[in-house]
């Protein structure tokens, strides 16, 4: 099983805000945990001893957590990583098309300067039926 240390080193120590805050409360369960085991070792009672191994357990569930999530962020790196060198691999798209070919952006400039007309065509239309009805009332 995967160490959160080692995870941490396959992601370069860069992570969410989100999963730093995670691993900073996880930091400060330990310090009480820390300081748990000393009030007991001072005053060993029972409930001193449940509370111990409560918090024992919650650690336990936390750092698994943690490496589960951990897990998840590595595969995503791995998964952009790849697609990036796919994405380097292959043509660009944006380089023109040979044979008189359109592309997608001059199809979408083409359907722009059709909405403009139309759009306008409409609008000069709408105000003559406006006039129109107005002045035969």
């Amino acid at each position: 099983m995967e160490t959160i240390k080692e995870l941490l080193a396959k992601l370069d120590n860069k992570v969410t805000p989100s999963m730093a805050k995670k691993l900073d409360g996880l930091q400060a369960l330990k310090e009480k945990l820390q300081l748990a085991k000393e009030e007991y070792e001072a005053e060993p009672t029972d409930e001193k001893l449940e509370d111990l191994q409560e918090i024992e357990e919650f650690i336990a569930d936390e750092n698994e957590d943690i490496i589960e999530d951990l897990k998840v962020l590595v595969r995503r790196k791995r998964f952009a990583e790849e697609e990036e060198k796919s994405s380097q691999s292959t043509p660009k798209a944006d380089e023109a098309p040979k044979g008189g070919e359109t592309t997608k952006e001059e199809e979408k400039s083409g359907l722009g300067v059709f909405g403009w007309v139309f759009g306008g065509v409409l609008l000069v239309a709408s105000f003559g039926a406006i006039n129109y009805w107005r002045n035969n009332r």
